[in-house]
């Protein structure tokens, strides 16, 4: 997967962070994961110079000192001393982007500079990779890459372009948007914005985009109140996948994340075997996926949208091992 100039840039950042050394434009290219695919040393130089402006315009402080490397008559670091966060406070869409781009980085070398700095935003009690009660983690190689471009839209005001395969259907279709928010909802990493093409908001799930390109910068529609948005990204969700509150047996000794997530217990004989009713509210998707992955040690007595969910996956899994 390239790397997207975000990407590059954290990149930079994490390896002049990482020495107390001074470290010559040479070594920079040979060690920052991004400069890798510059042709020339020209290219590289002219990609390293705009990058020195733009951490230097978002206030990130270079210090350019002598390089210990031979020839080489300066380098560059990121002080420690200079470079120490302040209390943090982050809008919604920062937090959605920063927890987009903490789960693009825990996926490479360098993850644990990656925790470091969540360590720092926990410390200044923000947490943007938990969404209430549920740890947010991308689990698809897909939103991984997905996620750095969709970031890198919004941080910079940017359009994308991607193909997009709705649920149940089998042919992707050409969508365009403004995209004005990402993050997460429910364990699952969603865009929200624009439609260019149907001049209407939109909500999409980034597992189920492909082929994402960035656009041209620029709005053409004005960004709605952080809220408004989320609004409406809450009712997107809420029509394909509700939140409800279901009861489910489960046998003795089996589906402790259903009796983890279970606000009353009820033990109860069911189908000849001692177990207990659960009251659980979650997602009814989420809902049905945990059950039916019990077999017969789980069984959804109501709503009946979640004994059809149940049905279904079990049906098709079934068809599947034929």
């Amino acid at each position: 997967m390239s790397t997207s100039k975000s990407q590059r840039l954290v990149n930079l950042v994490i390896c002049l962070r990482s020495t107390t050394a001074f470290l010559s434009a040479d070594q920079i290219r040979g060690m920052v994961q991004g400069y890798d695919g510059c042709e020339t040393e020209a290219a590289f130089l002219r990609m390293f110079e705009r990058d020195k402006r733009e951490l230097r315009d978002v206030g990130v402080p270079l210090e350019q000192g002598a390089s210990l490397a031979p020839g080489s008559p300066a380098g560059y670091r990121i002080p420690a001393r200079d470079y120490e966060l302040p209390e943090i406070t982050l809008t919604a869409e920062q937090a959605g982007v920063l927890a987009v781009a903490s789960e693009v980085w825990r996926e490479g070398e360098r993850s644990a500079r990656a925790d470091g700095a969540l360590a720092k935003l926990s410390a200044a009690g923000i947490d943007p990779v938990r969404d209430g009660d549920t740890t947010v983690a991308v689990a698809d190689p897909n939103e991984l890459s997905v996620a750095a471009l969709v970031a890198e839209a919004v941080a910079d005001g940017r359009g994308l372009e991607f193909s997009h395969t709705s649920a149940g259907a089998t042919d992707p279709v050409a969508r365009r948007i403004e995209p004005w928010w990402t993050g997460s909802r429910n364990g699952h990493w969603y865009v929200v914005g624009h439609d260019l093409d149907r001049g209407a908001p939109r909500t999409f799930r980034l597992v189920r985009m492909s082929d994402v390109r960035l656009g041209a910068p620029g709005r053409t529609a004005a960004v709605p109140p952080t809220e408004d948005v989320l609004a409406l990204l809450d009712a997107a969700i809420a029509r394909v996948n509700p939140i409800a509150t279901a009861t489910v047996w489960v046998a003795d000794g089996h589906a402790a994340e259903l009796r983890a997530m279970a606000s009353v217990t009820t033990p109860t004989e069911r189908y000849g075997r001692a177990g207990a009713d659960l009251e659980v509210t979650a997602p009814l998707a989420e809902l049905a996926a945990l059950v039916a992955s019990q077999g017969p040690d789980a069984a959804a007595l109501a709503p009946p949208g979640l004994r059809d969910r149940v049905v279904t996956i079990l049906t098709a899994a079934t068809e599947a091992a034929r």
